[in-house]
């Protein structure tokens, strides 16, 4: 809806699926209340079986009804004002965003009811885990990653081929010398499949942050011919004066950082091992060396845990304490993680007891790449948010011109 809002207000189009847009949000908002209250699905996320389901099914059908009754006695005031003029255009990008982020609503609501579906077809519940939204979800998060860098270099109405030329030739470029160095960098897509979809998502990243560099800097450019400022102040005053689209170019940034530390899953490592005192454990860059380990007790839990020396390419960095707790009065155990955590990757360590036969404990590790980018991107999300909502100086600045201007025409008048 935020992005198909944006052709009702300049061109006068997809005004009904707009609303629908957001009828359909707040019945899936209360659909998922409905699985969450009502034990309909299985889940970490469900609080209670009860009866209240059926009070939810009711508010469901009555909501429908509404909305349907409201859109029909509107939809003269909801006819499209223009049409889609040109396949490569800005609405086109806009619309086939639309389609593709709601086969990712479908995917996700269809492995969500699966379970009850099958069980109401064939009797018994069938479930679907990651591979299912793995096979799925990857392709339509990088096709979604493409549109980002694509739509803002579209024009309205149509595009010429001379405009196409103009702002995809860099973008271009650099998601073709991504890939290339990244194969350079011994990524081989052709012997692994999550190596091939990191591959793409990383050079579509690389693709998305050209094209949303260039707009800044295009714009910018002129801003400081325009004042005379330096790049730095022209491109803030640019932000300033069209907040909503410099806010959102932002956000797409943060989606493209959230992807990338997404597409370094493909190379995580894992190892499991028994140590004593003074084994080691390498993986990746790093050697853990074991320096004790021992069990303590408290009024709360008992204790085991193991003071492994981190090192990095043979220099010492940090030790990790990984635990496992057991509570006596819940009769629970806990695991305590111990990790690192750097802008290149994430180092998991987990206690995960000890091996009866020899007393030692066995410890598993984990290192993921670029994890941190993921919160990062979370971070440049919000701060896009917030530039979004911020009023433009632009009116402010043309309103206090006005206001100027007639002060002037009474102060001449008197």
């Amino acid at each position: 809806f935020l992005h198909s809002v944006m052709m009702q207000e300049k061109r006068g189009m997809m005004k009904s699926w707009n609303v629908w847009l957001i009828f359909s949000t707040f019945m899936l908002t209360v659909l998922g209340t409905l699985l969450t209250r009502s034990g309909l699905v299985s889940s970490v996320h469900a609080f209670a079986q009860s009866s209240i389901g059926n009070w939810f099914y009711g508010f469901l059908i009555l909501i429908f009804c509404v909305c349907l009754f409201v859109f029909v006695r509107q939809r003269d005031h909801l006819k499209t004002e223009n049409k889609l003029e040109s396949i490569v255009s800005r609405e086109s990008s806009f619309l086939f965003n639309n389609l593709i982020l709601l086969v990712a609503c479908f995917t996700v609501l269809w492995g969500t009811l699966f379970p009850v579906l099958s069980e109401y077809v064939q009797g018994s519940k069938a479930t679907v885990g990651a591979p299912f939204y793995n096979r799925v979800a990857l392709p339509i998060g990088l096709f979604l990653l493409f549109l980002t860098g694509v739509g803002p270099l579209l024009a309205w109405r149509s595009t010429t081929l001379r405009t196409i030329r103009r702002n995809f030739i860099l973008p271009s470029i650099a998601t073709v010398a991504t890939a290339i160095g990244l194969m350079i960098a011994h990524v081989r897509p052709w012997e692994d499949q999550s190596e091939l979809y990191s591959l793409m998502a990383f050079s579509l990243g690389a693709g998305v942050i050209t094209a949303i560099l260039s707009e800044f800097l295009r714009g910018a450019n002129v801003v400081g011919t325009q004042t005379g400022k330096n790049l730095f102040t022209a491109s803030l005053q640019l932000i300033q004066r069209n907040t909503r689209r410099y806010g959102g170019y932002i956000v797409h940034f943060g989606v493209v950082v959230i992807i990338v530390g997404i597409a370094g899953g493909a190379f995580n490592q894992s190892t499991e091992q028994e140590v004593g005192f003074g084994d080691k454990i390498n993986i990746g860059p790093y050697e853990l060396r074991c320096q004790s380990y021992t069990q303590d007790s408290n009024a709360n839990y008992d204790t085991e845990y193991a003071l492994l020396d981190v090192y990095r390419h043979g220099k010492y960095v940090t030790q990790l304490a990984p635990e496992h707790r057991f509570y006596a009065a819940s009769q629970t155990n806990s695991t305590i993680v111990a990790n690192r955590s750097t802008l290149q990757h994430d180092l998991y360590v987990i206690y995960e007891g000890k091996n009866p036969e020899t007393g030692k404990p066995i410890i598993k590790a984990f290192l993921n790449p670029l994890i941190a980018w993921i919160w990062i991107g979370v971070l440049i999300i919000i701060l896009g948010t917030f530039v979004a909502l911020a009023p433009a100086i632009k009116p402010a600045l043309a309103a206090s011109r006005v206001i100027h201007t007639e002060a002037v025409a009474v102060g001449s008048g008197d």
